[in-house]
């Protein structure tokens, strides 16, 4: 990963200087676009490296594999699909921590983890959370096998399966906590720091709605 000094920025055009030379890079791989990761100089904070432990310990107890052998391969893989640097998570920055710790709840729900904890507390991301746990039908608050909630109500005279449900917006809810919402959605959403959100295309296609 090839970092970057930000000298300026008017409002719409970001300008900086790599810490090495790029032509190589850009000429071998015809590069056109970036990607962006800002830091802010501050560290992993005592809340995230507890959450991160927390889930290396639920996925050590699945696969029957010691916690810290655990934390190396998966340590090993993000840096690998991330293109990162080697971090210890006692002093890595605090965006780091953040997407490794998306990338553990990612694992889990891709490889049905089961967790002592809902996922949800320890999600930072709410809105990844949310459509992760659309896309694999579990519930946003206790995770287990869930129904589409729809939060934009489908009005009164219309089929809900013919309808372009793209936009609309909703939530993956258990049996028990989608009647709740019925219920007092409002209540159940505050209650959880829950929200609906956005279906696009893929997950209309993945819910078959």
């Amino acid at each position: 990963m090839i970092t970057a000094k930000v000298i300026g920025y008017d409002g719409h055009n970001l300008v900086v200087v790599p810490s090495e030379p790029l032509d190589r890079e850009l000429l071998r791989k015809q590069v056109g676009e970036i990607g962006i990761r800002l830091n802010d100089g501050r560290t992993i904070t005592a809340d995230q490296r507890k959450k991160i432990f927390a889930i290396i310990r639920d996925i050590a107890i699945w696969s029957g594999h010691e916690p810290e052998y655990i934390r190396g391969l998966l340590t090993w893989d993000f840096m690998t699909n991330w293109d990162g640097e080697v971090f210890s998570l006692s002093d890595v920055d605090m965006t780091t921590a953040r997407y490794f710790l998306n990338y553990l709840i990612n694992f889990c729900f891709q490889y049905k983890v089961p967790t002592k904890k809902p996922l949800l507390e320890h999600a930072e991301d709410i809105g990844r959370y949310l459509y992760l746990c659309l896309e694999h039908r579990k519930c946003a608050i206790c995770n287990k096998p869930a129904e589409v909630h729809h939060v934009d109500r489908v009005g009164m005279g219309f089929n809900r399966h013919k309808i372009n449900h793209v936009g609309l917006k909703a939530i993956a809810l258990c049996r028990q906590h989608h009647q709740e919402a019925e219920n007092d959605e409002l209540k159940l959403f505050e209650k959880y720091k829950v929200y609906g959100i956005k279906l696009d295309e893929y997950l209309v296609k993945v819910l078959k709605l």
